[in-house]
């Protein structure tokens, strides 16, 4: 009897935290009072809903916190959201990926809000990459990574990750290896956490106006553009 054969189902899930005014982002407080702050988040979240609904990888999964967010994760009405668990960002992520991989999703794709200039190609590029790899990783210009897709969840790639430093991706491709994992890397981009990265977020959304091929994040261009 030949073995069932099992079709791919992709998923992705968006890791945010629901906006509250004078939290997050805390490093733009010299530029940017509480409000303003508040709608960057808000904006930020929206264009990574709207990428990711673009790409059309898949059913799109919101992993909120705090879980008191409940309701306004609910007003997103074409994605499944659930709370977040775990202590620490790395088993917040593998407590997701488990969690839709759960429901028969894989590969599966993760992101977070704070790199706006992400492109539907970006997510696309990482499912394909997993025909030739067991992990993708999209790297962030700050040592961590914006993305990652992978054929399954798997612990060995989030444990003993100095998560919030530049060692991040070093640590786990590190960790990749050892565990006899292979990996690819698509295009680096930059997070947005501090005033400089606000100042070069404004002048690439002027530039990508300009790009008729590109996907201009149109809430927060229009938070920083106006």
């Amino acid at each position: 009897m030949m073995p069932e054969v099992t079709s791919p189902r992709p998923a992705v899930i968006v890791m945010a935290r629901s906006p509250r005014r004078g939290e997050g982002k805390t490093r733009l407080r010299p530029v940017l009072a509480d409000d303003e702050r508040l709608r960057l988040q808000e904006a930020f979240l929206c264009d990574a809903l709207d990428v990711v609904r673009r790409a059309d990888v898949g059913p799109v999964h919101l992993a909120y916190t705090p879980a008191s967010a409940v309701g306004w994760a609910d007003e997103f009405g074409d994605v499944s959201p659930f709370p977040q668990q775990g202590e620490g960002l790395g088993a917040r992520m593998l407590a997701a990926l488990r969690h839709v991989e759960a429901k028969g999703f894989s590969p599966l794709v993760i992101i977070g809000t704070d790199a706006p200039l992400l492109q539907p190609g970006h997510l696309l590029a990482a499912v394909r990459a997993l025909a030739r790899s067991d992990l993708c990783l999209g790297p962030s210009a700050d040592g961590g990574y914006y993305l990652l897709a992978c054929r399954s969840a798997d612990p060995r790639v989030f444990e003993g990750v100095d998560w919030g430093t530049n060692r991040v991706l070093d640590t786990t491709l590190r960790l990749a290896e050892a565990a006899g994992l292979s990996y690819s890397l698509i295009e680096t981009l930059y997070d947005v956490d501090t005033p400089d990265d606000l100042g070069r977020l404004r002048e690439d959304l002027a530039a990508l106006a300009d790009e008729p091929a590109a996907r201009l994040p149109s809430h927060t261009a229009a938070v920083l553009l106006r």
